[in-house]
């Protein structure tokens, strides 16, 4: 702006007025441009915090909100170093990157956590510019920040957040891929989403193909097509099925389905669906629970030796038959078969030559009959055959005499060669059962008929063997009922010297009294052999006979020998010995008043063995020995060279027709002659006629006895026979001062 004078004063001239309000115009707009400037500080004063440093960083400006928000007033941070409001959180790099923008002149913003004058942190969006003179010139920094505090503190706690989901994330992932079971999960559009390892190592026909985003259908057919499992149907038609049906399935998870793969392990697939639509799957190896549910059912329906059926398989095929026949026409024929003497093998060969046995005649048994068939072992050494579709006798016959023959050839069994034998029985079904507790009970009927025929032989089962198994099983019953209540009694019967005429002893005879009858001792001595009853049977006549003896005794009357029968199941006993020697020492009786008879059939016992040391050990305790019967059995004179007899009983089938038949005189005289030689007496039995007497007695024999000479009668009549033969003072002193001991040092041997 340029001014002029005039004579007396300014001049305003045209210029000066130009120049006037030039000056004016800028003036204006520097005005505004200062109230823009102070409009702008304040507009930022309000809601930002704003500061200037120098060059070095020392404050030479501070605002009313970086007070507030640092906790300094603008006193103590005029003239401080920025470096006042440092919270350390950031490393020097940040800083050495931030003062190398700013100082070539350039602008930097970033986030700066700060720290207030009373410790607390906060955090502000940071934007530094230079600040220049008018020569351009770096003279210091304005700095223009944000409070960005409560975003940060949610922005570290949506971080913590994200950070414990990532965490927990992985820990599941790792979880799944510890745990042995497969895992597999798909979105709601049945995409693939997750699997771990187990689930990829389980499906190993699809293991290329289990890529996220695969869909379930799709992964379904490439496991199909590959046979991924067992019992996939051949047909495409059948397989396009399976795959409908299983992709229903897993569209609606329900119950869990069990799947065998191809490598045969087992697999139970339990899917679950979520809310928000997601399938989950889980894979459990249950391999070792089919193969235990395998083994216990081969438990329960396989015989663990032979491997044939067992009774159980064997009932429910039975129950099957009957509840599918038609009308009454026969269904079929069911064979009960029993091993010949098996527990002779076991007890002479040991019991892993009898396993051998039942399992060389399972095998023989598979070769014979027909796939159709079903073969079971119900017993020790018993077996079943069901036949189907075999409806007449013939038609049996025909089978069991095939069977038999293949059955009944050679064994070898270690060091032995055997030739088995067997007893079959026979019954038809539905005609003779309508259950298989039936059919079983009249097969073993039949079983029982055939093995009375003498074994090796088949019968067929007859409702009238059925009344006397059940009649023979009554008498049984009421035998073990008798024994346990001591109501089996004795008779006895004198036996008299030929010569003299005078009683030398008795033979102790089993009676029995059931309701109102005498029952015979050939109708249940017979019974208690079979059923093991002999045994408390034969120990009861010993008491009885002992005890008898005793009293006699006690009287002072001589009883004589007393004879009491013994049975082969007895004499089995290894202990029989000493048990007879302990019932002797506890009744008082001298070893040579007991004798024990026993019959031919004794000595051909298959376990002849354990019977001739037993008689042996009887022997040399000095009971005497008395071979029954003789004559009427098998037994050679090698059976009286090898078991210690010291008497021999004629048959009285001889001695009833010895006036007649010049034979049985010949017979008896042989006998007679026989025994003699050997140093052996005879007793002769059942004799009833003065002529029969004196024929024996002519010929030689020692012993009498038969009705001729004396019924047999109960104990309390005995004493009646030893009334003419008192005892002696030393017969009565050398019985009753017989020490206890030497009778057992004998029965030790």
């Amino acid at each position: 702006m340029t001014l002029q004078n005039t004579d007396e004063g300014i001049n305003h001239s045209s210029t000066s007025t130009a120049s006037f309000d030039g000056n004016s115009s800028w003036v204006m707009s520097n005005l505004e441009a200062r109230n823009e400037l102070s409009a702008y500080k304040e507009a930022l004063d309000q809601n930002t915090i704003v500061s200037a440093t120098d060059r070095s960083g020392t404050i030479n400006y501070a605002n009313e909100q970086f007070c507030k928000i640092s906790g300094y007033s603008e006193a103590e941070l005029i003239g401080a170093n920025i470096r006042i409001i440092n919270s350390s959180h950031h490393d020097r790099e940040f800083f050495d990157d931030l003062w190398r923008t700013i100082s070539r002149g350039q602008p930097w913003r970033g986030e700066i956590r700060n720290r207030g004058k009373h410790g607390d942190f906060y955090w502000v969006d940071t934007t530094i510019v230079p600040r220049r003179n008018v020569f351009g010139k770096i003279i210091g920094y304005v700095s223009i920040r944000y409070d960005i505090t409560a975003r940060k503190e949610i922005e570290q706690e949506l971080q913590k957040e994200v950070e414990k989901r990532r965490n927990t994330a992985e820990l599941l992932r790792e979880l799944l891929e510890t745990i042995p079971d497969g895992v597999v999960a798909f979105d709601s559009q049945d995409k693939l989403i997750h699997f771990n390892t187990a689930y990829k190592t389980y499906h190993t026909a699809k293991a290329d193909h289990l890529v996220e985003g695969t869909s379930f259908s799709e992964l379904l057919k490439i496991a199909v097509d590959n046979d991924q499992y067992m019992d996939l149907p051949d047909s495409q038609k059948a397989r396009e099925a399976y795959i409908e049906n299983r992709i229903k399935r897993h569209s609606s998870p329900g119950r869990p389905l069990i799947q065998q793969l191809k490598d045969g392990r087992w697999l139970q697939v339990q899917e679950r669906r979520s809310n928000a639509g997601y399938t989950v799957g889980i894979c459990t190896d249950i391999t070792d629970i089919k193969q235990a549910e395998k083994t216990i059912k081969v438990q329960a329906e396989q015989d663990s030796l032979t491997g044939l059926a067992n009774r159980s398989v064997l009932c429910d095929l039975l129950t099957k038959a009957l509840s599918d026949r038609k009308g009454g026409e026969l269904s079929g024929a069911l064979v009960l078969i029993d091993l010949d003497h098996f527990k002779d093998v076991n007890d002479t060969l040991g019991h892993d030559a009898g396993d051998k046995l039942l399992i060389e005649i399972a095998g023989r048994l598979r070769e014979v009959l027909r796939k159709s068939d079903t073969i079971a072992r119900i017993g020790g050494d018993e077996f079943a055959v069901m036949l189907p579709n075999i409806t007449t006798a013939a038609d049996v016959d025909r089978v069991l005499k095939k069977l038999l023959a293949r059955l009944g050839e050679t064994v070898v069994l270690g060091h032995r060669t055997i030739r088995p034998g067997c007893s079959l029985g026979v019954t038809f079904f539905p005609a003779d059962g309508n259950t298989p507790k039936d059919l079983l009970k009249n097969a073993d009927i039949a079983l029982y008929q055939a093995k009375a025929r003498g074994r090796g032989v088949w019968e067929f089962y007859d409702p009238v063997l059925k009344r006397r198994v059940e009649s023979r099983q009554a008498t049984t019953d009421a035998l073990r009922e008798a024994l346990a209540g001591n109501r089996i009694g004795m008779a006895v019967q004198t036996q008299v010297d030929f010569q003299t005429r005078r009683h030398i002893g008795f033979e102790v005879l089993a009676r029995w009294e059931h309701k109102g009858r005498t029952i015979s001792p050939g109708e249940f001595i017979p019974v208690a052999e079979e059923t093991g009853l002999i045994i408390p049977l034969g120990q009861a006549m010993l008491e009885q006979a002992l005890s008898m003896a005793r009293d006699i005794r006690g009287s002072g009357f001589d009883p004589g020998r007393i004879a009491v029968n013994v049975a082969a199941s007895q004499l089995k006993q290894p202990d029989f010995t000493k048990t007879v020697a302990s019932m002797l020492d506890r009744y008082g009786i001298q070893s040579g008043m007991l004798e024990v008879e026993v019959t031919e059939n004794v000595l051909l016992d298959r376990a002849s063995s354990q019977i001739e040391l037993s008689l042996k050990e009887l022997h040399q305790l000095g009971v005497k020995i008395a071979l029954d019967d003789f004559g009427t059995g098998h037994a050679s004179l090698s059976h009286l060279k090898r078991f210690p007899v010291d008497r021999i009983k004629i048959d009285q089938s001889f001695v009833r027709e010895i006036q007649s038949a010049s034979e049985d005189s010949i017979i008896v005289r042989a006998i007679i002659n026989l025994a003699h030689n050997l140093g052996m007496e005879v007793v002769a039995e059942g004799i009833e006629t003065e002529e029969q007497f004196a024929l024996l007695r002519e010929q030689g024999c020692d012993v009498a006895q038969g009705y001729l000479l004396g019924m047999p009668v109960p104990p309390s009549q005995a004493i009646s026979f030893c009334a003419s033969d008192p005892l002696s003072t030393s017969q009565a002193t050398t019985l009753r001062d017989t020490p206890a001991a030497g009778l057992k040092r004998a029965a030790s041997g």
